[in-house]
């Protein structure tokens, strides 16, 4: 899943990003910041890839513990136009092979405040890992992951290393080659045809920052709603997403909605980066409104199917490897889904300290930040996710939309927001 991550990022020329940002009502000492990032350093986050000397070699994390660096923004910005501040992290580059793969950003804030944020390369780590990473370096721990420190890629050690690693694959690879020629019968008469194939990013073309909109409900309020409904307070999350995407057009020809739920594998003593799985789950959001029963029924369905059968991605990774890059190109579409996906990912509840890295913050808030340009989200046909996760008794969602030549602006995303919201009686502050 790791070198499919990096595949990916190289191929399109783009790659999401984790951004965590916390609000504070004072300036933050610099030192802590600095500590924060030295701590950083010694967990999850300290790493990058090294790439295989063999073209069709398992690439391997290695250790990185060099801080990320800060960038510090000290012209003071109005507190409601914070959103700015992601434009601005668009110029910030991560990547998890060259460095730095995650690093910090502080904003000041009229009145003295001020934001501080991270942004993590999501090849390097999931939101799980990542808040993982944040807890442990609040809390002063430092744990041995174990990474190797860089090496020369054209030794004979490796050479004859990622040899050996590489015929002892040969079994997986082929039984990918015969999943991915099941796979491709059973699709080949329902993929697309008349939607062209990823094309390179123009160089020319700046990036879009996708607008945001930050959604905090009380958790016990939130609860309540979800029993009166029969389900569960996630059920009820997903069917907001899915009167969200009706709001915004984003449904297939049938009118459903299809919710794409990643779901966390991750084990204790975990070192992968993205340790994730995902469901599809097709929804009616007229029935989402009324009685959403159905959809907690079909979730757990899917779930159980997870488990059971595992996902259909998992098979053909031993093939990343053999996958050039132009082909994983053509393959985005497929790897994204096609029906306008809706991402919904189901963080749970966050360790308190993910609230502290320099102190208890007033507000946390985590999304994806990736360099899409205009032509690309027009090709995608727009983007929809929307990340929820638990702090106390504080309920967070942060709906990142775009809908070509409809939802270009927070503005515009809003309405749509709060209208969602409205039909499922969740209330709760949209901003």
């Amino acid at each position: 899943m790791d070198q499919a991550s990096f595949v990916g990022l190289r191929a399109l020329g783009r790659g999401p990003a984790l951004q965590v940002t916390w609000l504070y009502p004072h300036a933050i000492d610099e030192t802590a910041v600095t500590q924060f990032s030295e701590r950083l350093a010694q967990g999850l986050l300290g790493r990058l890839v090294q790439r295989s000397p063999l073209p069709w070699g398992r690439h391997r994390w290695v250790a990185n513990p060099v801080p990320g660096p800060v960038a510090w923004f000290r012209d003071p910005l109005p507190r409601e136009s914070l959103s700015r501040l992601r434009r601005v992290l668009l110029d910030l580059p991560v990547d998890p092979e060259r460095g730095p793969g995650w690093r910090l950003a502080v904003q000041a804030l009229e009145g003295g405040g001020c934001a501080l944020t991270l942004l993590v390369s999501h090849t390097i780590a999931d939101m799980q890992a990542t808040s993982q990473a944040i807890a442990d370096a609040v809390a002063g721990r430092r744990l041995g992951c174990g990474f190797s420190p860089p090496s020369w890629r054209g030794s004979p050690l490796m050479l004859a290393r990622d040899s050996v690693e590489s015929l002892r694959a040969l079994p997986g690879v082929w039984r990918a080659v015969v999943a991915l020629t099941q796979r491709s019968g059973k699709r080949r008469a329902s993929l697309p045809r008349s939607r062209p194939g990823a094309r390179s990013r123009s160089q020319f073309e700046p990036a879009v920052d996708v607008p945001l909109v930050q959604v905090v409900i009380d958790a016990g309020v939130c609860q309540q709603r979800a029993s009166d409904l029969g389900v569960a307070s996630n059920t009820l999350i997903m069917a907001f997403a899915a009167r969200l995407a009706f709001r915004m057009d984003r449904v297939d020809a049938s009118g459903r909605v299809k919710l794409v739920l990643p779901v966390s594998d991750r084990h204790s003593n975990d070192r992968r980066g993205n340790a994730l799985r995902s469901i599809t789950v097709m929804a009616d959001p007229d029935a989402c409104r009324s009685d959403p029963r159905t959809l907690q029924r079909d979730l757990k369905a899917a779930l159980a199917s997870l488990i059971r059968n595992g996902d259909d991605l998992s098979p053909l990774f031993p093939l990343i490897p053999y996958v050039p890059l132009w082909l994983a190109r053509r393959l985005e579409r497929e790897a994204l889904g096609a029906d306008l996906p809706v991402g919904c990912s189901l963080i749970g509840e966050l360790p308190l300290d993910v609230n502290r890295p320099c102190g208890e913050a007033s507000l946390l808030q985590i999304s994806l930040l990736e360099c899409y340009t205009a032509s690309e989200l027009e090709r995608l046909g727009g983007v929809l996710f929307i990340p929820c996760y638990r702090v106390g008794e504080r309920l967070f969602m942060t709906v990142s939309g775009y809908a070509p030549d409809r939802v270009t602006t927070r503005a515009q995303l809003a309405p749509f927001v709060r209208d969602a919201l409205r039909d499922m009686c969740i209330y709760g502050t949209a901003s």
